[in-house]
């Protein structure tokens, strides 16, 4: 069985694609200093993770084995390994015993990065808003101080300090981790130092310039996105067509680029979520849990800079947006259309059509 291994359990919008990406990215440099990142595909870490909450492996189909997978591959290792899902935040205390016990006779660490809640919910909402909510953020901020947010956003995968806690039943309080993000205007490198901090990973040699830019929508862009979603219809409306054409094309690849004017919350709204935050360091202060980078990190200024609000965006700026992405969708398309058509021009039957073409144009009539 591996010797140790490192537990990375979330949250969400805190750093996990770019670890995951980085990762993922040099997994044959891990591999020759004795770290193993298991999996055959990036998303095993994900369905594992769905297996360990209770999902049912019948209904997950081929990836219902993604958790016994990781676990065998992690038995036969001598050195490190690592598990990785934001979304093993929503289990349970006894889901994570199990999982934890699963791993035996290794020695786990619960690793989770956390940032201040008043940059972590617009970023939250965001990324519901790309796949399958429809609230503004007004209606989710609503939402979320009432406890009514369903699945991966809502205070299950967001909630710090139940999550250390439910966590920490099944590992001892030294060896549950936080890692805080770094501040807006940091360096970008600086989160993933923190990582190879509390891992030991060794990244000399690394390729850290081929990762996965998870981009940010701007105020108008994130407004324009929310007046598409409920015209969205048929195939549009499934969540893995979800991801890959709203989220990563429209949300990544059209909206993204536009770099519109970054938003914020609500005054009030702001102010909750910083009381909150301060309420999220004291708990990690109590519980004693070891911190690699600085508490301060997570807790928010109490002046906020000023910033524009998606809800407040007028319909001018939302069709000033939408007439720079519709042209970015049509060359999009016309260079797929035109690779199309060379690709239908080189196969066999269309050369034979050209062969007679021509010949017909020199035989005598």
């Amino acid at each position: 069985m591996a010797r140790r291994v490192f537990f990375h359990v979330g949250v969400p919008k805190s750093g996990t694609t770019f670890l995951q990406t980085t990762m993922w990215n040099n997994r044959e440099q891990l591999r020759s200093q004795g770290f193993l990142y298991p999996g055959r595909r990036r998303m095993d870490h994900y369905h594992a993770s769905q297996v360990v909450r209770g999902a049912s492996p019948t209904a997950l189909g081929a990836n219902g084995q993604s958790w016994d997978r990781i676990v065998r591959k992690l038995a036969d290792w001598q050195g490190d390994g690592v598990v990785s899902h934001e979304f093993f935040s929503m289990a349970t205390a006894r889901q994570a015993r199990a999982a934890v016990e699963a791993l035996a006779p290794a020695e786990v660490h619960v690793v989770l990065t956390a940032r201040d809640y008043v940059r972590q919910f617009p970023a939250v909402w965001q990324e519901a808003l790309k796949m399958d909510s429809t609230d503004s953020l007004d209606e989710f901020m609503r939402r979320a101080f009432a406890r009514d947010l369903p699945g991966a956003w809502s205070w299950n995968s967001q909630d710090v300090p139940a999550i250390l806690r439910a966590w920490s039943r099944a590992v001892p309080v030294e060896r549950v981790h936080v890692v805080t993000v770094p501040p807006a205007g940091a360096p970008r490198g600086l989160l993933w130092q923190r990582w190879c901090e509390v891992t030991g990973i060794d990244d000399r040699g690394f390729d850290l310039e081929q990762v996965f830019d998870n981009q940010s929508l701007g105020a108008v862009q994130a407004a324009l996105l929310h007046r598409l979603k409920p015209h969205l219809t048929g195939p549009l409306q499934e969540r893995p067509v979800q991801h890959r054409w709203v989220r990563q094309y429209f949300g990544h690849e059209v909206l993204g680029p536009q770099r519109g004017e970054r938003f914020g919350l609500r005054e009030e709204d702001a102010e909750r979520l910083r009381r909150r935050s301060v309420r999220m360091v004291r708990a990690i202060q109590e519980a004693g849990y070891p911190v690699v980078g600085d508490l301060a990190d997570l807790v928010p200024p109490a002046e906020q800079p000023v910033r524009p609000h998606p809800d407040d965006v007028t319909d001018t700026e939302m069709l000033d947006a939408a007439v720079v992405a519709i042209e970015q969708m049509i060359r999009d398309v016309r260079e797929l259309t035109t690779e199309r058509d060379a690709r239908a021009r080189r196969t066999p039957r269309a050369r034979a059509r050209r062969v007679v073409r021509r010949a017909r144009r020199w035989l005598p009539r």
